[in-house]
């Protein structure tokens, strides 16, 4: 299993990170990571709802220079800011208080060499995307090697929904949508929903 460590200058854990990940470690500064786990790298969180603004991009630059997958944890996310650090090497940006549900997807995403930001940036990034790249069927991916049911939850995730929204909008489960997830990265050969989004929409990712 992964480990996952929480950078938070308060030393406290909040809450909804415990029950998202039990086993997961606190420490105040990048410095107070275990030798050990340096050279088996986990998932780095850091909060940036506790770090002085003029620290945060030296922080997050040091954090990547670890080789470490880093995601930042925001007071109030937004997409300028998402950007800039994404830009700068963070792999997941999102809300410092979370559902645990959706902090273990970004967990999940995150750890597989993914990419995730809230429903509505990536929705302003695909947006982006279509504005400034050319779509283009003939590099996309196959969408006919999907079924029905994973072409409609593949849709529902292009236009920015979470598990729980996909399942509310197709009458399935939470449970379901992970495994057509699943099974639509391996089809489309695509890493994250941000990608997805972009196939779905014939943008290549490649």
């Amino acid at each position: 299993m992964v480990k996952q460590f929480f950078v938070t200058p308060g030393g406290n854990i909040r809450n909804r990170w415990q029950e998202a990940f039990p086993e997961a470690s606190v420490v105040t500064r990048l410095m107070q990571l275990p030798e050990a786990s340096k050279a088996s790298p986990g998932v780095l969180w850091l909060d940036f709802s506790a770090i002085a603004q003029l620290d945060r991009v030296s922080m997050l630059e040091e954090s990547v220079g670890l080789g470490w997958p880093v995601i930042v944890l925001a007071a109030t996310p937004s997409e300028s800011e998402a950007f800039q650090l994404l830009n700068i090497g963070a792999r997941g940006y999102c809300h410092v208080n979370a559902h645990p549900q959706q902090l273990c997807e970004v967990g999940t995403a995150v750890e597989h060499g993914g990419l995730w930001m809230p429903p509505n940036l990536m929705q302003r990034l695909l947006a982006l995307s279509l504005r400034v790249v050319p779509q283009d069927s003939a590099v996309g991916p196959d969408l006919s090697a999907l079924t029905s049911r994973e072409l409609m939850v593949a849709r529902e995730v292009a236009k920015g929904g979470n598990n729980r929204e996909v399942a509310s909008a197709l009458g399935i489960t939470e449970r379901t949508v992970k495994a057509h997830l699943s099974t639509i990265f391996e089809k489309l050969e695509v890493r994250d929903r941000v990608q997805l989004a972009l196939c779905t929409n014939n943008v290549s990712t490649r």
